[in-house]
């Protein structure tokens, strides 16, 4: 049922005047149109709110209940509708957003581009941290909101999820895996495996596959550390060692030296956006853009989170 609040305010002022003439100058409406949006109410409702005569117009008993009921509801409605509006006026200054090279998806522009088309007053500062860091500043508190890749060890995380795509393994051409289109766990056994250089030990043990069930045995070894994505993707183009990272470098550090192939057989990476604590105004005006966002660009994600890592999938 739809009873819009024009006529609830029409109503409302009707009963509280008990006569069209001064109800509708009130309104600044015609009485014809007063007459018809009460009549549509009404029939809405399924009951008589008023009884007409030439003369007099009364409350009937069900008109006497929804008039406390109409008083109320828009009592609320406008209540809302100023915490909205202060809301809104509210989100101005700085907010810091972080990122690292490997959490920068096709979705990051589209995000920010709407959250500063819709709040204007608010200067974004963007700010790209090295593995070290993959709170990427909200553990020590250098940012406001992050572009993350959870699990991360930091207090209080509060994590909007955007997406989910495959991790996949990345070597180099001539590597014995390069020639298959997927990669299961036990195909990597033996292998060596680089590792994030962070004390993060959950977003470690993530990236060198030690959040699976298997036994340390039956795993890659970890053997090198790398501060960044770059220097990571140079050892694996110089054959020291393999990476395991989100099938979307396939795309964004593109080399012809390095063939990225997904692992079909272990839970995907997920992008999110997040913040500790209780989230600033600000903070929860860039989630719900980024979720509009997110709700918009199925078509996109649909292709992200199913991709097999060729640039053809684009």
């Amino acid at each position: 049922m739809d009873a819009h609040t024009r006529r609830l305010r029409y109503f409302v002022v009707l009963a509280e005047e008990l006569h069209y003439t001064r109800a509708a100058d009130r309104l600044h409406v015609s009485q014809q149109g007063l007459s018809h949006s009460v009549k549509e109410l009404e029939e809405t409702l399924g009951v008589p709110l008023l009884l007409r005569t030439t003369r007099t117009v009364v409350l009937t008993a069900a008109g006497t209940v929804f008039l406390r009921g109409a008083r109320a509801a828009l009592a609320s409605f406008d209540a809302a509708v100023d915490a909205a509006q202060r809301a809104h006026s509210e989100v101005a200054g700085e907010l810091r957003v972080g990122f690292t090279v490997s959490t920068a998806l096709e979705l990051t522009g589209p995000i920010l581009q709407a959250f500063k088309s819709r709040y204007p007053k608010v200067k974004l500062q963007l700010v790209q941290f090295e593995w070290s860091d993959p709170s990427c500043g909200l553990r020590s508190g250098a940012t406001d909101v992050a572009f993350i890749r959870p699990p991360i060890d930091c207090p209080d995380l509060g994590v909007e999820p955007l997406l989910t795509e495959p991790r996949a393994i990345g070597v180099r051409p001539t590597h014995r895996l390069a020639e298959v289109e997927q990669v299961r766990l036990r195909d990597l056994s033996g292998e060596r495996i680089m590792a994030p250089s962070t004390d993060d030990e959950l977003w470690s043990a993530f990236w060198t596959l030690r959040d699976t069930e298997l036994s340390a045995e039956q795993l890659p070894h970890v053997d090198r550390a790398a501060a960044s994505m770059a220097e990571e993707l140079e050892a694996v183009a110089a054959g020291l060692a393999i990476t395991v990272t989100a099938l979307s470098m396939s795309r964004f550090m593109p080399r012809p030296s390095v063939v990225f192939r997904p692992i079909e057989d272990v839970p995907g990476t997920t992008l999110a956006l997040g913040w500790r604590g209780e989230p600033s105004s600000a903070v929860r005006a860039f989630c719900t853009v980024a979720a509009e966002v997110r709700d918009q660009e199925g078509g996109l994600l649909r292709r992200i989170e199913t991709a097999s890592g060729n640039p053809e999938d684009f």
